[in-house]
């Protein structure tokens, strides 16, 4: 059955309204032809509601995933309006549609919007970040690393748009990413360096950890942040204490919050024991970061290894190095020797 969505495009075009989140709960999951009837009302509503209906779409979208506007952020693609376009790319985030794919590369190498063409960029990244991940796959997306190849190496491209392009670069398999993140990390553009940092963590390479370390260190808050997330990405133990040192006399609240997450990610006792102070932070915006990062490091413990490690406290500071643990002389009692022995064979299943 088609809904008649004519009397919520009345009251949403009235300027002298505020957006009613409520009616905006009607546009979800259109149609074809419910889609027509908003497009035939968009035409009349003026440049600012346009963008402030978007804005409020892109926001309900994000905070409840329930409703799907991806039919009309996919339509938006095509506004003349760049804003428009940049939130249309920015709604369909998540959205793994290949079919999206063609239209995000023209973006990124035509769109005559600097902001557009780096949003552009970021979403080419993802897709090439899910076939990594085998959540696409791989095909879709050859063309894709070879033009944030291209786009990258560009001179004359923004480097907002290069930068993002890097990004989207850590995730892929191409044989120049080593390289050029070597030499990003050193950029004289803050930014570019900030970058080179986070595909540090998406390539999944442990050897950029001796890289990343550093960068705690920096002056400069978003390095830091960044480095800060890589290393959580990269689940890297070497971290946890400089980070747990950070958080004593660290003064951004955005840095911190990404040692948070990192600590969450990488897990372990002491990892625990920081979260769970920082869940008893005055802040409660730090509070609330601690206790969703604790979350998940309870949920990397998924398994029978981990768990009898959990309960038996393995892995604390007190504790020998994690490869010293299942020496000859650890277990003593047959039982436990069986258990062990159950344990290391645990990956032929």
């Amino acid at each position: 059955m088609i809904r008649d969505l004519k009397k919520v495009m009345t009251m949403l075009g009235d300027e002298n309204r505020p957006i009613s989140y409520h009616l905006l709960r009607n546009l979800s999951g259109l149609s074809a032809p419910e889609l027509q009837q908003l497009q035939a009302a968009w035409a009349g509503f003026t440049a600012a509601r346009r963008l402030d209906l978007i804005k409020a779409l892109v926001s309900l979208a994000e905070e409840h995933s329930e409703f799907d506007y991806n039919a009309i952020f996919a339509w938006a693609l095509d506004d003349p309006d760049a804003q428009i376009r940049l939130m249309a790319i920015e709604g369909l985030w998540e959205d793994k549609d290949v079919r999206h794919l063609p239209r995000f590369l023209q973006f990124l190498l035509f769109d005559e919007d600097v902001d557009v063409r780096a949003a552009a960029a970021m979403a080419v990244g993802r897709y090439v970040y899910w076939a990594e991940i085998d959540e696409i796959p791989e095909r879709y997306v050859k063309e894709a690393v070879e033009t944030l190849w291209d786009v990258y190496h560009n001179p004359h491209e923004h480097v907002h748009v290069r930068r993002r392009a890097l990004e989207g670069l850590g995730s892929s398999s191409h044989p120049g990413v080593t390289r050029i993140l070597e030499n990003a990390q050193y950029d004289e553009d803050v930014l570019m360096r900030s970058s080179a940092l986070y595909a540090m963590g998406r390539t999944a390479d442990v050897r950029w950890i001796a890289h990343l370390l550093p960068h705690l260190e920096s002056e400069t808050p978003e390095l830091r942040m960044e480095a800060a997330r890589a290393l959580g990405e990269l689940e890297a133990k070497s971290a946890v204490d400089p980070m747990i040192r950070m958080l004593d006399e660290e003064p951004d609240m955005e840095v911190r919050f990404a040692i948070l997450e990192a600590l969450g990610q990488i897990g372990g006792e002491k990892a625990k024991k920081a979260l769970e102070l920082a869940i008893d932070s005055e802040n409660e915006a730090e509070a609330a970061v601690a206790e969703m990062a604790l979350e998940q490091l309870y949920a990397g413990v998924n398994n029978v290894f981990d768990l009898i490690q959990e309960v038996l406290g393995i892995g604390t500071e007190s504790e020998p190095e994690e490869e010293d643990l299942w020496g000859p002389d650890f277990y003593e009692d047959p039982l436990d020797a069986e258990i062990r022995r159950l344990l290391n064979d645990e990956d032929m299943y």
